[in-house]
């Protein structure tokens, strides 16, 4: 099932589900792209930078993936089976590009580790920041939603 918003299929939505067709309705440079192989991801962004910085103005890139779990944790995820996500779970972009990266003898298991060990690391502090910061102001939630003016 492709999705829309939380709880709505896309073709209930949108008269066109094929996003980067309809990026291209709007004259940009478009296409999609394999969301779940890190390096197809990686080519797609190249490509489209090179062509931006060449001065061929914006590009749109649609990366196809799939969500493994609920939008939250008060989604009962009925509305897929579970032989679906287990079914992707078998294209998990990390997996195949550690096995791949393995495969090539261009990660070795204590890489692997220590990437893990560092990324494990970037995740709970940036928790912790999020924890220890201060709420928005209420009178500041709006701020951009319209313009760039502040309280008035």
């Amino acid at each position: 099932m492709v999705e829309g918003t939380e709880g709505t299929a896309l073709g209930r939505s949108e008269s066109q589900t094929d996003i980067a067709l309809k990026a291209a309705g709007y004259e940009l440079a478009a296409w999609a792209v394999d969301g779940m192989d890190v390096l197809a991801v990686h080519e797609a962004a190249r490509r489209a930078v090179d062509a931006v910085r060449s001065g061929a103005g914006p590009h749109f890139l649609e990366l196809r993936t799939y969500r493994f779990r609920a939008h939250s944790m008060f989604d009962p995820e009925r509305y897929r089976e579970k032989a679906e996500v287990a079914h992707w779970l078998e294209r998990d972009p990390i997996t195949l590009l550690r096995n791949a990266l393995g495969d090539a003898d261009q990660l070795a298991e204590a890489q692997w580790t220590e990437l893990q060990r560092e990324a494990d690391a970037e995740v709970a502090a940036a928790v912790e920041f999020a924890e220890a910061g201060t709420p928005e102001p209420v009178e500041e939630l709006t701020r951009f939603v319209y313009s760039e003016r502040g309280p008035q």
